[in-house]
């Protein structure tokens, strides 16, 4: 696997750049959990998520039977399509940026992810209209322990509450900085999501936008947090506001303390308070 790589990026004189994540794999057994965790059918489409030079791709094709490759690098896309030019009619290379991609084939999502666009990626995939049963990605072990985290941890975030309403998230496995070329400055993990049902509510923006300012300080009372709307409301309710506010049963919990069903549950009787108490039917509209 190391000649491999090392004998691509000779042949065709790459130069790794590291703003677009290139940290190539040089050790098959990273290669041998992804592929393990992903369980391809043979009459399965795969997509992959930055293609790099094609190391991944080559196994994802000798088990699935489309593979879809993203890669915004033109020419590391045309290294791709050069290498695996026996597979044309089973592979598709997409020289495009994935996150700027409005219609997204329907499959798994296997990838060995460039760590710069791990967190706008995930949002991506939880946003996309039909979300892909299994996601398998490498991460980088930071991030990946946030997107995991469970309440009460302090790796626990806004983006472990989101993707928790579309997927149940695990790490498989642990891996060094020398199973890639050149070697990132830190640990990876491999994590396996699988689909689950989905609450419609948590897809309305202004889910999002009361999530996004419930978490903007995790440590703080939520109340303390959900303050910001009410320089939205008039003078003369702002007071109102804040006592409807404190009677909401998790307004005196600490953000990082409640549980994702328990924010589902928060974001329900809030809005019901602004449609009861302050005639705001569209929280979309109130808080954009």
């Amino acid at each position: 696997m190391s000649s491999y790589t090392k004998s691509i990026i000779v042949d065709y004189a790459i130069t790794p750049y590291k703003g677009h994540g290139q940290n190539f794999v040089v050790k098959k057994g990273l290669i041998d959990e992804i592929l393990s965790a992903a369980q391809i059918e043979d009459d399965e489409t795969i997509i992959e998520i930055g293609g790099g030079i094609g190391t991944l791709t080559y196994f994802l094709l000798g088990q699935a039977k489309q593979v879809v490759s993203y890669e915004i690098d033109p020419y590391l896309a045309s290294v791709i399509k050069k290498e695996f030019y026996k597979y044309n009619k089973q592979l598709e290379v997409i020289a495009r940026d994935f996150l700027n991609e409005k219609e997204i084939p329907t499959g798994k999502i296997v990838s060995n992810l460039p760590y710069s666009i791990s967190s706008p990626v995930i949002w991506t995939i939880s946003r996309m209209k039909n979300p892909p049963e299994l996601i398998v990605l490498t991460l980088q072990e930071e991030f990946a322990r946030h997107l995991c985290a469970k309440e009460g941890s302090k790796n626990y975030s806004r983006l472990s509450v989101y993707s928790s309403y579309f997927y149940n998230i695990e790490i498989i496995s642990k891996f060094s900085a020398d199973y890639f070329y050149p070697q990132p400055q830190v640990s990876s993990c491999l994590v396996r999501g699988s689909s689950i049902d989905t609450p419609p509510i948590v897809k309305e923006k202004s889910f999002f936008e009361f999530l996004t300012s419930l978490f903007c300080r995790k440590n703080k009372k939520a109340r303390n947090n959900l303050m910001v709307f009410q320089k939205k409301l008039v003078s003369s309710v702002r007071s109102r506001y804040r006592k409807q506010l404190d009677s909401l049963q998790f307004s005196q919990k600490q953000p990082i303390h409640l549980s994702p069903d328990e924010i589902l549950s928060f974001y329900l009787d809030y809005r019901q308070m602004m449609n009861d108490h302050f005639n705001v039917e569209n929280l979309r509209e109130f808080m954009g």
